[in-house]
């Protein structure tokens, strides 16, 4: 939002480029999102690009690897940058801008990193982050005077101070936290992925976001089951039970749950054990209703599962 709030002070007519993670559902609407209306309200129109299976296969096997979980910082930066590189094209574009900072952040964010994503992007000359620019050696645009390299700036660090200062200056007071974090760097989210990468190679984008959701146990190598937690993730589960394996919906208080992968045994069992863990079947009520493809059928669920169990089989 600064880096776009610099340029139109400047005069340009700014776009922003919004990536969307693969942990949004398959129905998000992105104009309705948090970053959107703030983007909004400062006038900046937005064009959308969703991170599919391209972007899925590269966070399997990144070129230049994780951070401390499963973020591969850099290597999505590049991606970003190719991807706004070539909407610049596409559009008729001068160039890319960045409210990236030096130094702000350890993975992706120190200087000679930086200037490699600029390289690895094939934007050189064209990838202009107005934070830091004064840092950083001059694009072509700042060269020709297209850009006035006086009116940018030259922060750098970890602090945030300058930025808010900034912000306020031009009356911006709602933002995200500068705290925040992607999900790639969330440890449990982190062992989940390795878990879907290690057991499911041809796991989709959806499975992605669905790692943001419920609990989620190992049944075999060829399947996971994920339990819902209240009432709205349940909701989240059922859109999917048409692409899923199983769907188990109980008819007594207790969460619906929804298997992924191929089984390679017979988890119906299991799973209701599981389900009954987290529910209250009693002798009167204790069926669950099981979806499997085109068949429906219902069985009684009378056995819990243990903790020992739980804790075997729970992905975390």
């Amino acid at each position: 939002m600064l880096a776009a709030k610099i340029l139109m002070e400047q005069g340009f007519d700014v776009t922003g480029f919004y990536c969307i993670l693969p942990f949004t559902a398959d129905d998000f609407v992105p104009e309705d999102s948090p970053p959107a209306l703030l983007a909004e309200k400062i006038g900046l129109p937005l064009v959308f690009y969703r991170c599919g299976q391209e972007y899925l296969d590269m966070v399997k096997a990144p070129e230049h690897g994780y951070g401390a979980n499963m973020n591969p910082c850099i290597d999505c930066k590049i991606h970003f940058m190719k991807k706004a590189g070539a909407y610049m094209k596409e559009s008729g574009a001068l160039f890319v801008a960045t409210g990236e900072v030096v130094g702000q952040r350890p993975m992706s964010q120190l200087k000679h990193i930086m200037n490699h994503i600029l390289k690895a992007s094939n934007l050189e000359g064209r990838l202009l982050r107005p934070l830091s620019a004064k840092l950083l050696k001059p694009t072509i645009m700042e060269e020709q005077g297209i850009v006035d390299r006086d009116k940018l700036f030259g922060i750098q660090g970890r602090g945030r101070k300058p930025q808010m200062e900034l912000a306020a200056k031009y009356g911006i007071t709602e933002y995200a936290s500068p705290a925040g974090g992607c999900l790639f760097t969330d440890p449990n989210v982190s062992a989940r992925l390795r878990d879907l990468f290690a057991h499911h190679k041809d796991c989709s984008v959806t499975d992605t976001y669905l790692l943001t959701i419920g609990r989620h146990f190992r049944l075999d190598n060829g399947s996971k089951l994920i339990v819902a937690r209240n009432e709205s993730e349940g909701k989240k589960l059922a859109f999917y039970k048409d692409s899923s394996p199983f769907y188990f919906e109980p008819s007594f208080k207790g969460p619906s749950a929804l298997v992924r992968g191929e089984p390679e045994s017979d988890i119906v069992p299991l799973a209701a054990s599981i389900i009954c863990r987290y529910g209250r079947p009693d002798e009167k009520n204790n069926t669950i209703a099981v979806s499997r493809l085109d068949t429906l059928v219902s069985i009684n669920a009378n056995e819990r599962a243990g903790e020992e169990l739980l804790n075997k089989l729970k992905i975390n």
